[in-house]
This record gives C-alpha cells, sequence and structure tokens, in this order.
C-alpha cells in the first residue's frame, strides 16, 4: 500500500447532486480523505433532476478529485432508457478509468443500473486493487419488483446471470441491511460481505425539540405527531398508514395527526385517497435541506413504507433521518426486511401488522404515547442514542475505513 492510498470511487451522481444516494458517496469520499486516503471520484456530468444541467469533465472539491464522463440526455424513468444509460456509463467509466492511474481500491455503487458489471473490467485493469461494491439497490431485483413491460422483465433471467458473473469479480459485497445481504448472497460470488449503511442528511448534536409554531402548522393541535418526510414512489404504500390515521380518528378524533410532506409518482395516489373525512391528516410542500431540521423535529415519529416486493432491494433512508432526529418510527412494511429487524432489535418504533386487529393495536399504542409525554420522551432519547451508536456519519465510516484498508493489505499479501 501506499503512503497515502488512493481511493476511487464510481457513482451516477456525485457532488453538487443533492440526491440523497450522491449526497452519501460524497460524503463518503471527504470522509475517507480525512482518514487518510487520496480520493477520486468518477461520476456523470449531468445533474439528476435537470437533465439540461451539466456539470465540467474535470473539478476539485474539499479535496476530492472529480472526473465526469459525458452521458446523453436519457430519461431514468423509464426503464429502456434506464438500461440504455447504464451501458453507456459502463463503457464510458472504463475508458476514463484507464486513464487515471493505478489505485489501491475501488468503491462502485448500485447506480446506475446493473454499475457493478464493470467489476471483471476494473479487475484487468488493477489485478492488485480491492474492489467493493456498496449497493444501495439491487438488480435486476428492483426491476421485478417495478414489474415494467414485457420485454424488460424479459431481461431479468440474463441480467441475474450477469450479475452473478459480475460479483465475483469483487474482494467485498457491502449492503446497507440484513435482508439485502441475503439476497446478494444468493449470487455465491465468495465475496466478503459487510452491512454499512447510509447516515442522515443532517445529525445534529441530540434529540431536537420541537418548534412550536412549525409543529402547529404541520399537525394543527394534536397531542402526538406524526410525520412522513421524503418520497412517495413505486417502492412505498401509503394505505397501512391512512388505515392507522382513521382507526386513531374514530376513537380520538385529531388528537393524533398525521403529516405527508412527500414527492413522488405515488404522490398523486395517496392525496387521491385522502377524503374530507379524514380530518387527522394533512400535507405539507417538501422541505428543502435548510428547512429539514426543523420540519423532522416538529413530529413525534416518523413515518416510513416499504411494499412487500421491495424487502431487500432498497432500504429506506428516512429511517437513519428519523433517528438521527431523536425521533422512533412508526413502520409500514414486511416484517423480514431490515427496518422491521432494526426496530425489534433496538427498540426504535412500531411496526403495523396486517389485518384490522393489528391496525387498532396500533392506533391503541399511538394513543398511549399521546397521553404519557414521559414515556415518549425517553423512547426518543433512546433513538438517537442508537443512531449514534450504529448509524451515525463517524461510526460507518470509521468501519469503511477499516474494511477498505484490510481488504487492500490482503490484496498485498496475496499478490
Amino acid at each position: 500500500m501506499r503512503a497515502v492510498p488512493r481511493l476511487l470511487l464510481a457513482y451516477h451522481f456525485f457532488h453538487p447532486d443533492d440526491v440523497v444516494s450522491a449526497r452519501m458517496f460524497s460524503d463518503l469520499a471527504v470522509e475517507q480523505r480525512r482518514r487518510g486516503w487520496s480520493v477520486t471520484a468518477l461520476t456523470s456530468n449531468r445533474s439528476c433532476f435537470d437533465t439540461t444541467r451539466a456539470y465540467p469533465a474535470h473539478d476539485q472539491w474539499d479535496g476530492v478529485e472529480i472526473h465526469r464522463v459525458f452521458r446523453p440526455p436519457l430519461r431514468q424513468s423509464r426503464p429502456l432508457e434506464r438500461l440504455a444509460n447504464s451501458g453507456w456509463m459502463t463503457a464510458a467509466w472504463l475508458a476514463r478509468a484507464a486513464r487515471l492511474g493505478p489505485v489501491d481500491a475501488v468503491v462502485v455503487g448500485s447506480d446506475p443500473a446493473f454499475a457493478p458489471i464493470i467489476g471483471p473490467g476494473l479487475r484487468r485493469l488493477w489485478p492488485d486493487a480491492a474492489l467493493v461494491h456498496w449497493c444501495f439497490d439491487v438488480y435486476p431485483e428492483a426491476i421485478a419488483a417495478e414489474g415494467g413491460n414485457a420485454a424488460v422483465r424479459a431481461l431479468v433471467p440474463l441480467a441475474g446471470r450477469l450479475m452473478t458473473w459480475a460479483y465475483r469479480a469483487y474482494d467485498a459485497l457491502v449492503d446497507i441491511g440484513p435482508r439485502m445481504s441475503e439476497r446478494l448472497a444468493q449470487y455465491g460470488s465468495g465475496a466478503r460481505q459487510m452491512t454499512l449503511t447510509p447516515w442522515a442528511l443532517v445529525e445534529g448534536s441530540g434529540a431536537a425539540p420541537a418548534d412550536p409554531v412549525i409543529r402547529g402548522q404541520l399537525f394543527g393541535g394534536a397531542k402526538l405527531a406524526l410525520l412522513y418526510a421524503g418520497t412517495m414512489g413505486r417502492a412505498h404504500d401509503h394505505r397501512s398508514l391512512l388505515a392507522v390515521a382513521r382507526a386513531c380518528r374514530r376513537r380520538w378524533g385529531d388528537e393524533v395527526a398525521i403529516c405527508f410532506a412527500s414527492r413522488g409518482n405515488r404522490h398523486d395516489e395517496l392525496r387521491a385517497a385522502v377524503s374530507a373525512e379524514d380530518t387527522n391528516v394533512r400535507f405539507a410542500p417538501f422541505a428543502d435541506e435548510a428547512a429539514l431540521p426543523a420540519r423532522l423535529a416538529a413530529a413525534d415519529l416518523h413515518l416510513i413504507s416499504l411494499q412487500p416486493e421491495w424487502a431487500g432491494v432498497v432500504v429506506p433512508s428516512k429511517f437513519f433521518g428519523a433517528l438521527a432526529a431523536g425521533r422512533p418510527v412508526l413502520y409500514a412494511g414486511p416484517a423480514d426486511s431490515e427496518i422491521a429487524r432494526w426496530v425489534a432489535r433496538h427498540d426504535v418504533g412500531l411496526v403495523v401488522g396486517d389485518g384490522d386487529a393489528a391496525i387498532e393495536e396500533t392506533a391503541a399504542r399511538l394513543h398511549e404515547l399521546a397521553v404519557a409525554p414521559g414515556a415518549l420522551a425517553a423512547w426518543q432519547a433512546n433513538a438517537r442514542a442508537v443512531y449514534e451508536r450504529e448509524f451515525s456519519r463517524t461510526v460507518v465510516n470509521d468501519r469503511w475505513n477499516a474494511l477498505l484498508r484490510e481488504l487492500v493489505a490482503a490484496r498485498a499479501r496475496s499478490g
């Protein structure tokens, strides 16, 4: 290993993009530079949300060298265009990587879709480098969960075989939760597996107090405030959350209130499902990052949902933001998913079960919290303590540094 080891990060989007996963890779770059790595980022030249916006081909930011490859303005919302973009990006990255010089370690993300297929090419380019895949979304499982047209679905078996071949090039497959780890293990890659979660975009210094003005704007005079802040997309489901809200309203009026501050391709479906009778359900505009800390602190609990078919394919990042704010979660999702397991292991929330009885039981538990502020405060303090111990930016990046150095040392010994 060089005196200052060189780390390459490959991800579709990077600073200054503010999409959550790009922020994670940007944070990873800065944190590992602080831990003694020379860090280079390999990314694309287009903004995630505005394809008309392009960034320079080469840049420096906070001690990190950034190389951006050109990509066409293909729409990520269309499956075939997304696949075409993946092929383009992978080839462009490999061509650019060949001109970057030797590296000690590479971390490849899961965006664009099927990005890990660059692994065998990187292995030929740098036989002695430690190759790691940090998986935020599992492909082709994400395509199967999403549905899509028949032509796209027909590619799933072939794509699975392609990923089996690609994973064998890696020294480690890093997932962001235990159910995802189980899915990756089914590929039999022989690579080391480890869970290293994302962290919250805003960590603060403890369980934050609520601003009474913001709380009133979002929840009125409710005794217990529940917030859904984030994307309401294909992987999410609002039905169980609305069922809980309605069970609370039938028994206690507006004492327990829910506010949805969401966006995404299922947000309109959510709004259409809410009627005038749902007096304890409110909506708020999506908050920008500057307003986010106060928004998150205004609630007593945060809401998270996941469709059953997405368990272990994605992990909602809202969970980490909730715990960082010192807020437990109310989770509507499959029992074998990551968040359900973490809730049970660390006592950081409630999981909505299936059926009317489970809905009523959840509503009753929420009302207990509404009339017992001391118990709620203790639960919130525990949520923050769990975040600091298990999921914080410092803790996870220390683990990243240790893993990368172990893998580089192992490569050196084997060579």
